[in-house]
């Protein structure tokens, strides 16, 4: 079985790199998100089919973006099979007025009003084999369609992948980008996520990075994990060491 976990933050977890838009980021070493269908077993390792994620635009950016979806279908080798597939899922973009200060986006799990903001572009996507391993494009975007968030610089958008039926666990990457047919990264442009569900390598050697952003006059974080197994551990690197 493909190893799957699940992060809860309660602060920022950013791309290490602030012109890398890939998500996961190279760096990480995490090869796929997932989000699985609304009827699987939560001992997979995704406790609410919901995943949210959030794209900055810097203020001087002028010329459209595009957010790409790298193989959002559910049917292919990247994905996590359970009997036939059948899993249908939901990608949907917001921005304007909350899309990202709305308090509920950062609830532990979806509700309230979590899918705050305008509603600019949505697909569902089946078990097919159209975009098995291809990207998909959403966009394009006028950079102040987003949300304008001072304090993170520039526009936020909020892209949501939902499970809306189904038990298989769809697999999949975003890209940021300044084209709509190919991943060229926007100066300045960041992604981040307060859950962070994702799929570990099948090399249980292999170890992959988390980069959690954490604000000045900040004097306490929580972390959280669901599912994560046995079989591996987690370690937590800061410039500070801790007296016992």
């Amino acid at each position: 079985m493909k190893r799957i976990t699940r992060f809860l933050f309660g602060f920022l977890l950013l791309t290490s790199n602030c012109i890398a838009q890939q998500v996961p980021a190279v760096e990480e070493n995490i090869p796929f998100l997932v989000t699985f269908g609304k009827d699987g077993a939560k001992s997979w390792g995704d406790d609410d089919f919901s995943q949210t994620y959030f794209f900055v635009i810097p203020k001087f950016q002028v010329q459209p973006i595009y957010i790409r979806v790298f193989d959002p279908e559910t049917s292919g080798e990247n994905d996590e099979k359970k009997g036939e597939f059948n899993t249908k899922t939901k990608f949907s973009v917001y921005g304007g007025k909350e899309a990202f200060t709305n308090k509920d986006v950062r609830l532990k799990d979806p509700g309230g009003n979590y899918k705050s903001g305008n509603l600019l572009a949505s697909k569902t996507f089946i078990s097919s084999e159209v975009y098995d391993g291809e990207w998909y494009t959403f966009g394009p975007f006028n950079p102040t369609e987003g949300e304008l968030v001072n304090e993170y610089g520039g526009y936020i958008f909020k892209i949501i992948c939902e499970g809306l039926a189904g038990d298989d666990g769809n697999l999949y990457k975003y890209f940021l980008s300044s084209s709509p047919i190919e991943n060229k990264a926007i100066e300045g442009g960041n992604a981040f996520t307060f859950e962070y569900t994702f799929r570990l390598s099948d090399n249980q050697k292999d170890i992959a990075h988390l980069y959690p952003y954490i604000e000045q006059n900040v004097y306490l974080i929580s972390l959280s994990n669901f599912d994560f197994d046995n079989d591996g551990e987690i370690n937590i690197v800061s410039m500070v060491k801790r007296e016992n």
